[in-house]
C-alpha cells in the first residue's frame, strides 16, 4: 500500500523488514512479494545497482508457480525497462500476463501487465500491438477504477492527435489524482507538459512540468526526476541544480504561514484557481498572498519562486 501511495522510502523499509523476518535461504515463494516491492521502490528511486543486486539473489524454485511470482516478473520487467533492456522487459510482462490468465487472476487493479507491456511496445515502435493491449485493459473489469483508467488514458493519448491527446491526458491526471499514486500522476503530468509544449503553450507546459518534477522529488522517485529534468525551462533547471544565493538562506523565514502555503503550491506549478480550491480561499486572496510573497522575496514572477520552501505541498494540501 505504501508503494501504491508512492511513499518509496517507507515501502523499501517495510519490504526489508519483511525479508528480515524470513529464515535465511528461505525456500518459500512468499519471498517474491516483498522482494518485488523492494526492487520496484529501488528502481523508482534510481538505485539500479541495489535493484540489480536483489535480482541476482536466488529465488525459490516454486516462485513462478505461485501468484507471488507475478509481481516479481513485472518488477523485473520494470527494472529491465529502466535499464533500456526493452525486449527482455517485454518478455517478463507478457509471461506475467500469460500466467495470470491461466490462473484466472488477470485483474489490472492488481497487476496491470498490459499497460506495462504496451509502454515497452510504444518505445519499440510497435504501436499497433500496444494499442491492442491498451484497449483490452479498457474493456476489462477494473477499467473504471481511477488508477487503472488513469494509466490507460495516458497510454491511449500516445497514439492520438495533439488536441485529443491533451483531453486524454487531462483526464488521466484527474483520475490519478484521485487514486493516490503520485508516481503515476507524475508520469501523466510530464506527458501533459510535453503535449502542451507540442501545441505551443510554453508557459502552461513549464508550469505542469515543474509540478511533475516537484512531485517526483517529494516521492523520492529520483529516476523520474532525472527523466523530467531536461524538460524543465532554463530557469527551473537553474533553481533545481543551484538556487541563487538569496534563496539559500531560508527564503521562507519572512513569509507568514498562509503565504508559505500559497507560495509552495505556486512553485509546484499549481494555478491560482487550483490553489484557491485546495486551500479553500478565493482566487483574489491567492493573488494578494503571491503579491506579498514576490515583494518579500524580491522577485517579480511565479517562475522565480524558490522550490526549497520548508512547508511541503502535502502539508499545504492537508489544511
Amino acid at each position: 500500500m505504501l508503494l501504491r501511495l508512492s511513499d518509496l522510502h517507507a515501502a523499501e523499509e517495510y519490504a526489508r523488514r519483511a525479508l528480515d523476518c524470513l529464515p535465511e535461504q528461505s525456500s518459500s515463494a512468499f519471498m517474491g512479494s516483498p522482494t518485488a516491492t523492494l526492487i520496484r521502490a529501488r528502481t523508482l528511486m534510481g538505485d539500479h545497482a541495489a535493484a540489480a543486486r536483489q535480482l541476482h539473489q536466488p529465488v525459490a524454485e516454486t516462485l513462478f508457480k505461485s501468484t507471488h511470482g507475478l509481481a516479481y516478473l513485472c518488477v523485473r520487467g520494470l527494472y529491465l525497462m529502466a535499464t533500456h533492456q526493452l525486449h527482455a522487459a517485454l518478455g517478463d510482462f507478457l509471461e506475467a500476463g500469460r500466467l495470470a490468465r491461466s490462473w484466472g487472476v488477470d485483474r489490472p487493479a492488481i497487476l496491470p501487465w498490459r499497460t506495462d507491456a504496451a509502454d515497452v511496445l510504444f518505445r519499440l515502435g510497435e504501436t499497433q500491438r500496444a494499442k491492442v493491449l491498451v484497449e483490452q485493459q479498457f474493456a476489462g473489469p477494473d477499467a473504471r477504477r481511477p488508477w487503472v483508467r488513469g494509466i490507460s488514458l495516458r497510454l491511449r493519448a500516445g497514439t492520438s492527435d495533439p488536441r485529443q491527446q491533451l483531453a486524454l491526458l487531462n483526464q488521466s491526471v484527474d483520475e490519478l489524482s484521485r487514486s493516490g499514486d503520485r508516481v503515476e500522476l507524475t508520469r501523466s503530468l510530464a506527458a501533459l507538459g510535453r503535449s502542451l509544449r507540442a501545441i505551443a503553450e510554453p508557459a502552461r507546459a513549464d508550469a505542469v512540468i515543474r509540478r511533475a518534477w516537484n512531485l517526483a522529488r517529494e516521492c523520492g522517485a529520483q529516476s523520474l526526476c532525472e527523466e523530467i529534468r531536461p524538460e524543465l525551462g532554463p530557469e527551473d533547471r537553474m533553481s533545481r541544480s543551484g538556487a541563487p544565493e538569496e534563496y539559500r538562506s531560508d527564503p521562507d523565514t519572512k513569509l507568514s504561514d498562509s503565504e508559505r502555503r500559497v507560495a509552495t503550491l505556486a512553485a509546484s506549478g499549481y494555478t491560482n484557481r487550483e490553489i484557491s480550491l485546495k486551500l479553500h480561499i478565493t482566487v483574489s486572496t491567492v493573488e494578494q498572498h503571491l503579491t506579498r510573497v514576490y515583494r518579500k522575496l524580491n522577485i517579480t514572477r511565479r517562475q522565480d519562486l524558490p522550490v526549497d520552501l520548508h512547508l511541503a505541498v502535502s502539508a499545504a494540501e492537508a489544511v
